[in-house]
């Protein structure tokens, strides 16, 4: 028995990997907002902000709940997860 709890646990974690993975790849786990998308200004509005906090804003998108600027600055390549009701920066993550 002990090995079919084994084989069990190893088998969730081929699972579960991929799907961290994706969650990594352009997307902030705990979301920027519960507000609903009608109160939600326009993802411009972050990226303007991304622009005054002295980033190049190569693209924009919403992703989730969050408005995700890619930016680079000082040579470096970024994502910036923005509240899209508020337009504050809730999170920065490195781009290689």
């Amino acid at each position: 028995m002990p090995s079919k709890t084994i084989k069990t646990a190893v088998a969730g974690l081929f699972l579960a990997v991929p799907a961290l993975g994706a969650a990594q790849a352009g997307t902030y786990g705990p979301g920027c907002t519960k507000e609903p998308q009608s109160a939600w200004n326009a993802v411009d509005t972050s990226a303007a902000k991304a622009v005054a906090l002295g980033y190049t804003v190569s693209k924009t998108k919403i992703t989730g709940t969050c408005h995700e600027i890619y930016v680079t600055k000082d040579g470096r390549r970024f994502e910036l997860f923005f509240n899209p009701v508020t337009n504050d920066l809730v999170h920065t993550a490195t781009r290689s």
